[in-house]
């Protein structure tokens, strides 16, 4: 099996390669989004319950209410992305980058482990695999040419 440098896809020759297995970076950082991911949804759902006890201060009950919604939305967002990564989803890849790009602005820090996580998913293997065909028919062996 062998894979183009340039564009991460996989070369299919008279013997196809089988299925790329999720590379351990992969399963890593999916797992690092859903543990953010759940964290966001339970912050937003602790701020949003906050406004039952801060109801009779006029106007502060609504903004803890909008901040929850925020982060609940986030939240379910970054899971189904984290979800969509781990099933090695292309577009998943795509959101964890962007979401990387962001993270180059949070300096130091987050200036490093954005530039990690950009080199790491532009890795020829890493991109095979989320370019590879999903589906059930696909686990199959190929079939031979009579």
């Amino acid at each position: 099996m062998s894979y183009c440098a340039n564009c991460g896809s996989v070369k299919i020759g008279p013997s196809p390669p089988s299925r790329i297995s999720r590379p351990v970076g992969v399963t890593v950082l999916g797992i690092i989004q859903i543990i953010f991911s759940l964290f966001d949804l339970a912050l937003g759902l602790a701020i949003g319950g906050s406004l039952l006890s801060l109801s009779f201060v006029p106007g502060i009950g609504g903004i803890f209410a909008l901040l929850g919604i925020v982060f609940v939305f986030a939240g379910a967002l970054s899971l189904i992305f984290a979800i969509a990564f781990l099933t090695g989803r292309n577009w998943g890849r795509i959101l964890m980058m962007i979401g990387a790009v962001i993270e180059l602005f949070a300096f130091p820090i987050g200036t490093i482990i954005g530039i990690i996580i950009l080199w790491y998913l532009t890795r020829p293997r890493v991109k095979a695999y989320f370019k590879q065909p999903k589906g059930r028919k696909y686990n199959r062996p190929y079939p031979q040419n009579p």
